[in-house]
């Protein structure tokens, strides 16, 4: 446990409130479920959790003794506190693995963050959208745990998972990224990770900087360009977090480019003039953007600051500092992961490593702008993980 984080148990079984300053954290180790408090709700959680009813608490919010803004809140603290957490969609189990099915003419053995996979492609023009996505992958002769293949079907084609159809597609220029989807949500499902974020992660010496934004906002355009002005990557999405070095994994997978971002990086990278062209279902091109060998690390790569990036080259450049409740907030609506069976030990260092990485929302009017902006933040000197 760090300084500034404090542990309480709760009546619920193997259920704790964490206290970040004011603010607080629920968490279940039963339901491998966390919730995030304000510091109104972390009064009201104590509250309930000492007893208190409904009724009792709107009387004092009523009498305006107690601060919190809306009894939707109390409506959902009171059940967090008897162990009900909001609905959360349960990710769809990954088809079992029978390699006495799979023998098709176009394959490659491809392994990615340890998994071995055995790829089946199309052969002919749509070749080089099939194996786009994994050009940089290692080859291995280790067996296949898993087998991604694309298939034609009725009116289109479709990407299988383990002999299961993943979906369909109407158009060829759209299998690369349905490859693409599928190894992600592979990864997110069997990958070696304590934490996996939707968000992509960039190195300058020894500093390890997580790029977070909501789509549309320019994450990967970004990392793009920081690793043509020498910062290395380490992927443009997941970011597979091992806590017990606080350490992301090299992937060696490309940044994922739509065509509005090839003009700012097309003197960086021209290569990206030659690249096939995938196409996303709403129609938006896609090239995706492989970085020399050396430009992935080894080795994974410790994080050291967190930065929730947008660009908005109408409104000034600003740096503004989170706290770390902020900042798990954030990281939880941009769609994080926890491993599946995440011990309470290891959700504290997930904890203690907020509240000792900086972290901040960052606003750039331009690449170079941001460029700088960061490399500021890889220079100042980092806090020591108690």
């Amino acid at each position: 446990m760090t300084n500034n984080l404090e542990r309480f148990a709760t009546t619920c079984h193997r259920q704790w409130l964490y206290l970040l300053g004011e603010e607080g954290v629920v968490y279940s180790e039963a339901q491998n479920r966390f919730a995030g408090l304000d510091a109104a709700g972390v009064a009201a959680y104590r509250a309930f959790d000492a007893g208190a009813s409904l009724s009792d608490l709107r009387g004092f919010t009523d009498a305006g003794s107690f601060d919190l803004t809306s009894n939707d809140g109390l409506e959902t603290i009171y059940p967090l506190s008897r162990g009900v957490f909001p609905h959360e969609d349960i990710p769809a189990e990954w088809p079992a693995f029978d390699p006495s099915k799979y023998a098709g003419p176009c394959t490659a053995n491809i392994e990615i963050h340890g998994i071995p996979i055995l790829l089946e492609y199309l052969p002919g023009t749509a070749e080089d959208l099939c194996l786009d996505y994994f050009w940089n992958c290692a080859r291995t002769t280790r067996p296949a745990r898993c087998h991604l293949s694309v298939q034609p079907i009725e009116n289109g084609w479709a990407i299988y998972v383990n002999g299961r159809e993943f979906f369909p597609l109407r158009r060829k220029e759209q299998l690369g990224l349905g490859l693409m989807h599928a190894t992600r949500s592979l990864l997110y499902a069997e990958g070696e990770y304590d934490v996996a974020f939707h968000a992509a992660m960039v190195a300058h010496g020894s500093s390890g900087v997580l790029l977070c934004a909501p789509r549309e906002h320019g994450k990967s355009t970004l990392a793009g360009y920081l690793v043509s002005q020498g910062f290395d990557l380490l992927t443009d999405e997941p970011a597979l977090l091992e806590l017990d070095t606080s350490s992301v994994a090299s992937l060696r997978l490309p940044v994922s480019l739509k065509q509005g971002s090839w003009p700012f990086l097309q003197q960086e990278w021209p290569q990206l003039g030659l690249a096939p062209i995938h196409v996303r279902s709403d129609g938006t091109k896609i090239c995706l953007l492989h970085p020399p060998l050396y430009r992935y690390p080894d080795q994974p790569q410790r994080l050291t600051s967190i930065v929730f990036s947008q660009y908005t080259p109408s409104l000034a450049a600003q740096i503004e500092p989170l706290s770390p409740l902020r900042t798990l907030s954030l990281l939880t609506d941009g769609g994080m992961l926890l491993a599946r069976h995440i011990t309470r030990d290891k959700f504290e260092m997930f904890l203690g490593l907020l509240c000792v990485t900086p972290s901040y929302r960052m606003r750039y009017t331009s690449l170079e702008e941001a460029r700088t902006m960061l490399h500021g933040l890889c220079c100042r000197p980092r806090p020591p993980i108690e």
